[in-house]
C-alpha cells in the first residue's frame, strides 16, 4: 500500500507542478524588480545600463517595470498560498474520510485498547498536521529553495563576483537552521502526544465524573491529569525557547550575509560600484536571501511535524482487526439448513489474545422464539451477541441468519438483520425524538409512531421529566435521564426500528419489577412475540416466561432447556438460581436501608 507522504505529494500532481512554477514565477519576477530598479538608479546618475543595447532612453520605464515585477511576485505568491491551501484542504477530507472509514471497521475488542482521546487526537490534531506539508511546507520549501538558488546566481551576473563566498554562508546557516528545526519537531511530537493522552485522561474523566465523585477518587484523577499537564508545559517552554533560538538566528543572517556579499565586493569586484548596484545589492540580500533563511528552520519544523502526524495516522490506518488464533475443537458437521431457524450457529469460538472466550458454541434459535442467555459474570455472554453481530474476531464452522449464509456477507450486511440494545442504553445528544428513530431533523408526521414506541417501552411523555414532550433536548449521554429511562429509550428505538431479530443485552436491569413486568406484557410478549428475541438477564423472573435458556460456563454452553428443566435436572443450574436470588435480596435490603 502506498505510504501517506507518498500520497500527499503524488496525489493530483498537477496541482503540485502548478504550484511550485507559481512560486517559481514569484521568485524570477522578484529579482528582476531590483534588476530593473537598478537601471533607474544607474540611468538618472548617468551610469550606462545594461540594457544601453536596447536604447530605452525613459527612466520611467524601468521604474514601471520594477513595480509591475513587485506586482506580479505578490500576485504569484498569494496564488500559490491559496492553491497550497486548497489542496490542503481536499487531503484533509481525504483522510478525514478514510479515519472515519477505518474507525468503524475497527471491532469492539480490538478498539478496547485505544482509548477515545486517541481517536479524537488524530482527528483534532494529526488530520490538519498531516497536511501542513501542503499549506505550509510545499509554500515555503518553494519559496525558500528557488531563491537561495537563484539569487547567488543574480549576484553573480550583476556584479561579477565569485559564487563561492556565499555559498558557503549559506551551507553553514542551512546546516544550523536544519539541526535546530529536527530539535524543533521533536518538541512539537512530543507536545501532539502528550496531548492525546492528556486529552485521554480528560475524557474518561469528565464521561464518569459522577462515579467518581462517588467513590472519592477525584484528587487522584486531578493528580494524575496535573501530572501529565506539568510534563506537557515542560515540553512546551522547551519548544518555546528553541524556537526563540531559531529566531534570534534567524535575525542575524541578514546582517552576517550582508558582510559576507559586501565583503566578496569590495575584494572581488572588477569596477567601482555604482549606485543602482548597491540598492540592488541590499534589495536581493535583504528579501529574498534573508528571508528565505529566516523561513528555512520553519519549512523544516513544518516538514518534520507534518511528517510525525502522518506517521501517526499511518500507524492507525494499518491497525489491523485482531486476529483470533486457530481453533483446536473438533469440526462437527453442519447442519442441514431448516428454514423455520431465524438463527443457526455452529463452532463459535472466540479467542482474545491469549483469552479463549467462546468455545465451541452451537445453537439454533426457531424464527419468533423466545431466548434467554444466563451464566455467571465474565461466562461470555455479552461477547456472544457481540459475536452474533460480527464485532468481534469469533470464528464460526457455521452461521446462518434465516435462508441466508452470514458467513459470506459483510458485518454491515448481518446487522441490518438484528436491533441491538446494550447494558448501558445508548443516547445522543439531540432531541427524544431523533433518540428514538435515530434520525435528525425527523418529520414530525412520524411523531405518531415514536409516541407509540415510547409508550409500548413504559416512557410517558406526560409523567417524566420531558417538559418539551418529544422536542425535549437530551443532554450528551442522557445525563439528564436515570439509567431505567435510557434503557426505556433504547427499547423503543427497537420498537420503531422493526429488526426481525432482537439482541438484548441485560435491557431490564435498570428498571423496577413493575416496569419490568409492564415491559414484558407490551413488548416482549406483546408487541415482540412474532419476532425472534435473545435476552441476556440476570433477572430470574425472567426466566420462567422465556421459551428456552442458554446456560453458560466458562464460555461454553453447558445445558439448555426450560426453567423447570434446568431447576430439575442441573445442579449448577440450581446454584446459579439460588446465588442470584440471595444477591437481588441483599441488593433490596441495601436501597431499604439507604431509603
Amino acid at each position: 500500500m502506498r505510504s501517506l507522504f507518498s500520497e500527499v505529494v503524488f496525489t493530483r500532481p498537477y496541482a503540485r507542478l502548478i504550484i511550485l512554477a507559481c512560486s517559481l514565477f514569484a521568485t524570477v519576477f522578484g529579482i528582476l524588480a531590483p534588476f530593473f530598479q537598478k537601471e533607474f538608479i544607474d540611468q538618472l546618475t548617468g551610469v550606462e545600463t545594461k540594457l544601453h543595447l536596447f536604447q530605452v532612453s525613459s527612466p520611467l520605464w524601468f521604474i514601471l517595470s520594477a513595480f509591475l515585477c513587485v506586482l506580479a511576485s505578490q500576485a504569484f505568491n498569494q496564488l500559490t498560498n491559496y492553491l497550497s491551501s486548497k489542496e490542503a484542504l481536499h487531503m484533509q477530507r481525504v483522510f478525514a474520510e478514510r479515519l472515519y472509514a477505518k474507525t468503524l471497521n475497527l471491532r469492539v475488542d480490538t478498539m478496547s485498547h485505544r482509548p477515545v482521546g486517541e481517536i479524537v487526537s488524530l482527528y483534532a490534531t494529526d488530520v490538519p498536521g498531516a497536511t501542513v506539508f501542503l499549506d505550509q511546507t510545499l509554500p515555503a520549501g518553494a519559496s525558500t529553495l528557488f531563491p537561495l538558488i537563484i539569487s547567488p546566481f543574480a549576484i553573480s551576473l550583476l556584479f561579477d563576483v565569485p559564487l563561492w563566498p556565499t555559498v558557503v554562508v549559506m551551507v553553514v546557516i542551512s546546516c544550523l537552521n536544519t539541526f535546530m528545526a529536527f530539535r524543533q519537531s521533536r518538541f512539537f511530537f512530543n507536545f501532539k502526544q502528550l496531548a492525546a493522552e492528556r486529552i485521554g485522561l480528560v475524557n474518561e474523566w469528565i464521561q464518569n465524573i459522577r462515579t467518581i465523585r462517588i467513590l472519592g477518587w477525584i484528587h487522584h484523577f486531578e493528580e494524575n491529569i496535573f501530572a501529565k499537564r506539568e510534563v506537557e508545559t515542560r515540553n512546551r517552554v522547551l519548544m518555546v525557547t528553541n524556537g526563540q533560538m531559531m529566531n534570534a538566528i534567524s535575525s542575524s543572517i541578514t546582517f552576517v550575509l550582508n558582510v559576507v556579499t559586501l565583503g566578496s565586493l569590495v575584494f572581488y569586484s572588477k569596477h567601482s560600484l555604482t549606485s543602482g548596484e548597491i540598492l540592488a545589492l541590499l534589495w536581493i540580500v535583504g528579501i529574498f536571501l534573508t528571508r528565505p533563511f529566516r523561513q528555512m528552520p520553519w519549512f523544516f519544523t513544518f516538514a518534520f511535524d507534518s511528517w510525525t502526524s502522518l506517521k501517526r495516522l499511518e500507524e492507525f490506518f494499518n491497525t489491523k482487526n485482531n486476529q483470533t488464533a486457530a481453533v483446536d475443537d473438533k469440526v462437527t458437521a453442519q447442519t442441514a439448513l431448516d428454514e423455520k431457524y431465524a438463527l443457526q450457529v455452529q463452532g463459535l469460538n472466540l479467542r482474545i489474545g491469549s483469552r479463549h472466550i467462546l468455545k465451541g458454541i452451537d445453537f439454533n434459535i426457531k424464527d419468533g422464539e423466545f431466548v434467554a442467555v444466563v451464566g455467571e459474570v465474565g461466562s461470555g455472554k455479552s461477547m456472544l451477541l457481540l459475536s452474533l453481530l460480527r464485532e468481534t474476531g469469533a470464528r464460526f464452522q457455521q452461521y446462518r441468519i434465516g435462508n441466508q449464509d452470514a458467513l459470506q456477507q459483510d458485518g454491515n450486511q448481518v446487522r441490518e438483520n438484528f436491533a441491538y440494545v446494550p447494558q448501558e442504553g445508548f443516547i445522543m445528544s439531540a432531541t427524544l425524538r431523533e433518540n428514538v428513530a435515530f434520525v435528525y431533523d425527523i418529520d414530525p408526521d412520524r411523531d405518531n409512531m415514536v409516541e407509540e414506541s415510547l409508550k409500548l417501552a413504559q416512557f410517558e411523555l406526560n409523567t417524566e421529566r420531558v417538559e418539551k414532550g418529544l422536542g425535549t433536548e437530551i443532554g450528551e449521554r442522557g445525563v439528564n435521564l436515570s439509567g431505567g429511562q435510557r434503557q426505556r429509550v433504547s427499547l423503543a428505538r427497537v420498537h420503531y426500528h422493526n429488526a426481525p431479530i432482537l439482541l438484548l443485552d441485560d435491557c431490564l436491569s435498570a428498571v423496577d419489577v413493575d416496569t419490568e413486568h409492564k415491559l414484558f406484557e407490551t413488548l416482549l410478549m406483546g408487541a415482540w412475540a412474532d419476532r425472534t428475541r435473545i435476552l441476556v438477564t440476570h433477572r430470574l423472573s425472567a426466566l420462567n416466561r422465556v421459551d428456552r435458556i442458554l446456560f453458560l460456563e466458562d464460555g461454553r454452553i453447558i445445558d439448555q432447556g426450560t426453567f423447570e428443566e434446568l431447576l430439575a435436572r442441573n445442579e449448577k443450574f440450581r446454584e446459579y438460581t439460588t446465588t442470584v436470588a440471595k444477591e437481588a435480596t441483599a441488593q433490596k435490603e441495601s436501597e431499604g436501608s439507604r431509603g
